[in-house]
């Protein structure tokens, strides 16, 4: 049995229409929240600020309480060297999931970010970040777990 031309293009239409149809299928890649892209863009300031040396700028990034709670940027950056090492000295971050809510909250967030250092210590760092009034983000905490890898 031949194929006639009219039967290659019918042919041809039907296996474009099947594959047109498994792409429409096909769900999108999600796109971050604007709350994410906010929070990480509040992350990446702050590490980028304590790679500058700049104490004013990495204090500015924390929340309101957290300032109180250090009377100014030297107390703040001499805590975070002696208890978030990791944070202070990050070469390399990746966020590997979005944000999820604290205790259905949507001003309160959690967002977990994988750091490895210049010797390429592996740590997971969960930071809480908090909206303020005027709609910005802000650091309100950040716990550290170690991880026994080298990321080589």
């Amino acid at each position: 049995m031949a194929l006639t031309r009219r039967d290659i293009i019918i042919l041809a239409l039907l296996a474009c229409l099947a594959s047109g149809g498994a792409l429409i299928r096909q769900p999108a890649s999600p796109s971050l929240a604007a709350h994410d892209t906010a929070i990480r863009e509040v992350i990446l300031q702050q590490i980028g600020a304590f790679g500058r040396g700049d104490d004013a700028a990495a204090f500015a990034l924390a929340t309101p309480d957290i300032q109180a709670q250090f009377v100014g940027p030297e107390v703040f950056i001499a805590m975070v060297k002696a208890h978030y090492q990791p944070v202070y000295t990050a070469h390399k971050l990746v966020f590997p999931n979005p944000t999820r809510a604290m205790q259905n909250t949507p001003e309160t967030r959690v967002q977990r970010v994988d750091i490895t250092d210049r010797r390429g210590r592996k740590t997971h760092a969960h930071y809480i970040m908090q909206k303020q009034p005027d709609g910005s983000w802000k650091i309100a905490g950040c716990h550290l777990t170690e991880m026994d890898q080298l990321d080589i």
